[in-house]
């Protein structure tokens, strides 16, 4: 846990900067020889396998081998890769040469493999694709050890509770008496319980368990994951006062934390089950200030509404209706508490800073959905989504116990597949920030340095591997990858930073337990733990003040600090080797989500195929195939590999037929073409010209015939003998076929008295009008417009060419005579004239466009 800044006088800082000036390991000359980093558990057989190789030499053209269990060469090559440089400027090793080496044709299932360069060679490590799948139980142990209460609590006695030598949880603030808040977990080396981190870390068990069980084997075990589980939401649960309105935040404070410095302060060698030295007979127990709480209300509904869910299966392995429905009751209640305290609350000590609360809403509306059914929980947690938007730009882009954008993001997903497009595309977002930022590191860790490194990364792998559930696209499996592999010994000291994973782990945690343990068994291993993660050296300076340990740690590991690294297996490292329940619970999400059964299947056939076509290019397009990193798209035969929809077919000749189908495709697989579809590009356009127009006016001039004029006139007027429509006739008996591409129909206005809206009307069956002679077109003779198709209105204001697309009418008239009449009216009786050109007239006559 972060530790709070505090003023300390000038004769502690020169001891603080001494005690960095000299460090507790010697610095080691010049490391010389090869040094090779691997994965220690190991890589499925698909995934990708890099190692890093430093050296003191230039092995540029060196063989390399892999050799299997048999020590038989079963592959081979010569380095070749370019020199990353050099490392280990602040630890002494100095190696010149670095080099990542790239073995990942190595697939063949078997234990025992190690790379050898000269007579130098790497950690042993299996292949298979199990190879995780112990991990997120071995990550569990940890928190048995971090037990409170009467919870069979792991390597220390029960604590905090009534009828042990401990102070009794807890004591509100201002009441004479104590309420039962004992349970839960012990946040990192201190005994402080916070309901930002237990909230967070309920979640994350409970939601990896739904989605990856299968890692889980035994999870109702003593030490199993719904049984831990249990042991969060149970403290959870008594942290809500449901009479009072009341939610605690906290359990202790920095009173505790204070005196954390293992045997640097007496009271810190207090065991759980003895710890009364600091606040004596209770320990405090702090609500949520006024107004605040909606951060910490979602962290909690949501264990709670997944508690519910879980314990309520009753084909599930824990049923029980009961403590179900007092879950999901508490869980509600909470929830509806959170939606009026919009304020972020944290801790006594601000410890735990928290950034927003919509995540952890979204979060908690999505599992009461989850467990409820009810449709107005979705609403909500899809609301608290879009409030929250995008988490690639905001000001953190880390993920953790505070920012859990990708998780509410996903669950909302998961429930809802109309919602998965957008959670797609804001993981992709904030992916390929740290999938850049990865790229350029030398060690490609996704996370910059930090206090809680390995948390970012381990999270950005989980991210990555929902990105691929839910899309089907591996585009972001490999940065999976490069930080799993980092934190389980591909990293600069060669050591797993999970405890009992690999063949060389992390052996010296920040941990009280872990310290006092060791008094009487010095080999004691804080099994499943995770390790905190590296800083830079300046960040390094800055936060840890405590001087570390003379001679813990191996020399030959810390040799390879640098200034861009720094990290010390050593207990009183709080700044880079504290071990905490979120950093914990994030390594055992990274490794469910790795280790699980999960297998990206063969995408789903494209649908919605469509080809529209023009002159000369036909636009292709279709809707996305489940699970599609890409497509292929074959045209007259022709694969274009990752095509794009819409695709447009250029450089075409009028009058062809153009066939086209599509396929899905991904890391597994490729999916069945489609059903083929084809288009014909259309001829070159063609103007045809009126046949025929006239305008009619009613009233005296009913029986006038105006086919002869130069113009066509439109006017609506509420007196009679003012009013005139306009029709005009296209024929287009030459053509063939029985429908066009595009048509418009284009008129000239020469002159308008004001703006009016003209109306454009397609008629059916009444081309036997005559413009001008014997039975021509007037007023009382004028065409039927029975069974009149309105095509769309034109907003007349000035003189100038006007347009209205009249595909669709024209294509309806094309299977039968092939000639098509328009009318144009005004119909809001304004009293403004419009005069457009006839076909009489000297210029800008009417034209049909037809392509």
């Amino acid at each position: 846990m972060k530790r709070q800044s505090r003023i300390i006088s000038f004769l502690a800082a020169v001891i603080m900067i001494a005690a960095f000036i000299m460090p507790a390991a010697v610095v080691q000359a010049n490391a010389s020889g090869v040094f090779i980093r691997v994965n220690q558990v190991g890589y499925k057989p698909s995934a990708s396998k890099v190692a890093m190789v430093l050296s003191s030499t230039n092995l540029n053209g060196v063989r390399y081998d892999v050799f299997n269990s048999s020590n038989t060469s079963v592959l081979n090559g010569t380095v070749s890769s370019a020199n990353k440089g050099s490392w280990g400027d602040a630890g002494g090793a100095n190696c010149a040469y670095t080099y990542a080496l790239d073995f990942s044709a190595l697939s063949t299932i078997g234990s025992g493999y190690y790379i050898r360069i000269n007579n130098y060679t790497s950690p042993v490590f299996p292949v298979s694709d199990s190879v995780y799948s112990s991990l997120a139980d071995l990550s569990m142990q940890f928190f048995k050890v971090q037990r409170c209460g009467n919870t069979n609590p792991k390597d220390h006695g029960v604590c905090h509770i009534t009828g042990t030598s401990s102070s009794v949880d807890g004591k509100p603030d201002g009441a004479s008496g104590t309420i039962d808040v004992t349970g839960g977990w012990h946040d990192a080396s201190d005994y402080i319980k916070f309901m930002s981190t237990i909230g967070h870390v309920a979640d994350v068990m409970l939601t990896t368990y739904i989605h990856h069980p299968e890692v889980f084997p035994s999870p109702e075990s003593t030490g199993g994951v719904l049984t831990e589980a249990k042991v969060g939401l149970d403290f959870i649960r008594k942290m809500w006062d449901n009479t009072n309105q009341i939610l605690y935040m906290e359990v202790a404070d920095g009173l505790d934390h204070d005196v954390e410095n293992d045997d640097l302060d007496s009271r810190s060698k207090c065991w759980p089950e003895n710890d009364n030295t600091i606040y004596g007979a209770s320990r405090p127990v702090h609500p949520c200030p006024a107004g605040k709480g909606a951060n910490l209300a979602g962290k909690a509904a949501a264990a709670l509404a997944l508690g519910a869910k879980i314990w309520g299966d009753p084909s599930g392995p824990s049923y029980n209706a009961a403590l179900a429905s007092n879950y999901l009751t508490a869980a509600q209640q909470i929830y509806t508490w959170g939606k009026t305290r919009t304020g972020i609350a944290g801790d006594a000590d601000e410890f735990y800073v928290d950034t927003d609360y919509k995540d952890d809403m979204a979060w908690a509306a999505a599992e009461l959905y989850r467990a409820t059914g009810t449709a107005s929980y979705l609403a909500d947690a899809k609301s608290y989504c879009d409030s929250a938007g995008e988490w690639y730009n905001k000001s953190d882009t880390s993920l953790n116990w505070s920012r859990a954008y990708a998780w509410a993001n996903y669950e909302v997903a998961s429930l809802d597949p109309a919602y998965k497009s957008t959670v797609i595309s804001r993981m992709n977002n904030h992916l390929n920030v740290m999938k850049t930022y990865a790229d350029a590191q030398f060690w490609n860790n996704s996370s910059q340095p930090k206090w809680g490194t390995y948390e970012a990364m381990s999270n950005n792998a989980v991210e990555a591997m929902m990105y691929q559930e839910l899309s089907g696209n591996s585009t972001y499996s490999n940065l999976a990858q490069q930080q799993l592999d980092f934190m389980l010994g591909k990293n600069p000291w060669g050591v797993s930073m999970l405890n009992g994973a690999g063949t060389t782990w992390f052996q010296n945690p920040r941990h009280r337990v872990t310290t006092l343990n060791r008094v009487s068994n010095p080999g004691y291993q804080l099994l499943g733990a995770w390790s905190e993660g590296f800083e830079t050296s300046a960040q390094y300076a800055v936060d840890q003040s405590d001087p570390l340990l003379s001679g813990q740690e191996n020399p030959n590991i810390v040799q390879f600090n640098d200034s861009r690294m720094v990290w010390h297996d050593n207990r009183r490292d709080y700044a880079t080797n504290e071990v905490t329940i979120s950093g914990n619970v994030a390594g055992m999400a990274m490794a469910a989500f790795m280790g699980g059964s999960y297998t990206l299947s063969v995408p789903t056939v494209p649908t919605g195929l469509a080809a529209a076509a023009g002159a000369s290019q036909i636009n292709v397009t279709w809707s996305a195939a489940a699970g599609a990193a890409g497509y292929d798209l074959e045209a007259d035969g022709t694969i274009i590999s990752n095509a794009v929809s819409p695709y447009v077919h250029t450089g075409l000749a009028p009058g062809q037929t153009h066939s086209y189908r599509v396929r899905a495709k991904n890391s597994a697989g490729t999916s069945a073409w489609s059903t083929a579809v084809s288009a014909v590009t259309s001829a070159s356009a063609v103007d045809y010209p009126a046949n025929a127009d006239a305008y009619v006016r009613d009233g005296t001039y009913a029986t006038t015939n105006y086919g002869t004029a130069a113009t066509i006139d439109v006017k609506g007027d509420p007196d009679a003998g003012y009013n005139r429509k306009s029709f005009l006739k296209f024929d287009l008996t030459g053509r063939t076929g029985t429908s066009v591409a595009s048509a418009t129909l284009k008129v000239y206005c020469n002159g308008a008295s004001a703006a009016t809206p003209l109306v454009i009307y397609g008629l059916s069956g009444t081309d036997t009008w005559v413009e001008s002679g014997s039975g021509s077109i007037t007023w009382n003779n004028q065409p039927s417009s029975t069974n009149a198709v309105t095509i769309g209105t034109l907003n007349v204001t000035a003189a100038g060419w006007y347009a209205i697309d009249v595909t669709s009418y024209v294509n309806s008239q094309m299977s039968e005579d092939k000639k098509v009449t328009f009318k144009m009216q005004v119909e809001n009786n304004n009293g403004a004239t419009l005069s457009f050109n006839s076909r009489e007239n000297a210029s800008n006559k009417p034209v049909l466009v037809v392509n």
